[in-house]
């Protein structure tokens, strides 16, 4: 809800497809000089304690939002600085909260549990960016206020998050040294997985994806308006049509995903995603878009789930933060690269062109590593 409510409350104040990206930008910057450092400490402390703290600032940001839409005092920076304080506490996020995971469930049954967290996630982007468009479309007061009950629910729903993070209590695996200075770690991170092909190869294909794939929705809501000619509630529909193809790949993996090779799922995710995202730069059709768009989550998550696990399970308990932070750097942190350049070319060629040149990229990319590298030996795909 909040992803959408924000994108839309942007275009309103400036009506301006780079200025989606700028806040785009802003949003995942801290996770490109933070992420590093934020998986040395996810080795070294409790990640349920960070995690709760994260959350709570997450809570505090979707407040602040709240208030400064309904008041009607809103500005293009504000939302900017906000942006780059959620980005702050998901650099310190995101690396112990997915470490945490085989903490919970153990590495057998890690796929299952990736799988699962992300049908979790994807049901509430089917689900939110519907609601999120029709409360923008049916709320009262200026086109500026009507947001804020979106970033109201949000702040509120941290609160379920957070209780479940107090009940919950993994088995903690082997950590790393505090006493290494932080530096060190991190080299000793960087230079495993540079040994490593397999996670090199997957660390460096979902850069790709990053960059060139996955900015398609910060300029979602330009294509939305001035291509397919849909209202808030259109593009809530157009949201929840990628999170729908998400959830259907989530459940996929989650039932089927042991019959298949992960080599296999890896490479189909990474080649239907960016061509989803080629055929929805061709649509002027509402529907054939949501078509589009179902694809293009389903073949992302597909790919995402998957590198994911095959990322955990290839690292030592030891270094499994800091491998998981440098996921979380080429997966988030190279955002705003991705952010900038879609938004840029969206400004002076069009929003169209702007995701047929990510796909081609991707599509590109991904047939390189699928077909004329090693990037995923055999024995680790089996």
């Amino acid at each position: 809800m909040q992803n959408l409510a924000q994108g839309w409350l942007v275009y309103e104040l400036t009506h301006r497809k780079d200025y989606l990206g700028f806040v785009g930008a802003a949003g995942t910057l801290p996770i490109l000089f933070l992420t590093l450092p934020s998986g040395v400490i996810a080795d070294r402390f409790n990640k349920r304690r960070i995690t709760i703290i994260t959350q709570t600032l997450l809570a505090a940001q979707a407040l602040a939002l709240a208030v400064l839409a309904y008041y009607e005092i809103v500005r293009p920076w504000h939302v900017l600085l906000l942006a780059s304080f959620a980005g702050l506490a998901n650099a310190l996020d995101v690396p112990a909260r997915q470490a945490m995971t085989i903490e919970l469930v153990g590495r057998d049954d890690l796929l299952n549990a990736v799988a699962l967290n992300s049908s979790a996630f994807n049901s509430a982007r089917i689900v939110g960016p519907s609601i999120a468009g029709i409360l923008i479309a049916a709320g009262t007061g200026s086109p500026v206020s009507k947001p804020a009950l979106c970033f109201l629910i949000n702040s509120i729903s941290y609160l379920a998050v957070i209780v479940s993070l107090l009940i919950i209590r993994p088995k903690p695996v082997k950590g790393s040294s505090r006493t290494e200075p932080m530096l060190a770690q991190i080299r000793e991170g960087i230079a495993f997985a540079r040994r490593n092909v397999l996670i090199r190869s997957l660390l460096v294909l979902t850069g790709f994806a990053s960059v060139f794939a996955l900015q398609y929705p910060t300029v979602l809501p330009a294509f939305a308006k001035d291509v397919l000619k849909v209202d808030s509630r259109g593009l809530g529909a157009m949201m929840s049509a990628a999170g729908l193809g998400a959830l259907s790949a989530a459940i996929f993996v989650a039932a089927l995903g042991h019959l298949f090779k992960p080599k296999a799922m890896v490479t189909l995710g990474s080649i239907l995603a960016p061509s989803g995202i080629l055929a929805l730069s061709a649509s002027r059709n509402f529907v054939l878009s949501i078509g589009c768009l179902v694809v293009t989550g389903f073949g992302m998550m597909l790919f995402l789930a998957v590198s994911n696990t095959i990322v955990q399970v290839a690292s030592p308990d030891e270094l499994r933060g800091r491998m998981l932070s440098l996921r979380t750097l080429v997966f988030m942190g190279l955002t705003p690269l991705g952010a900038l350049q879609i938004g840029t070319v969206a400004q002076h060629m069009g929003v169209q062109t702007s995701m047929a040149v990510g796909g081609i990229i991707c599509i590109a990319a991904a047939v390189y590593f699928a077909f004329f590298s090693r990037f995923v030996k055999d024995e680790c795909a089996s």
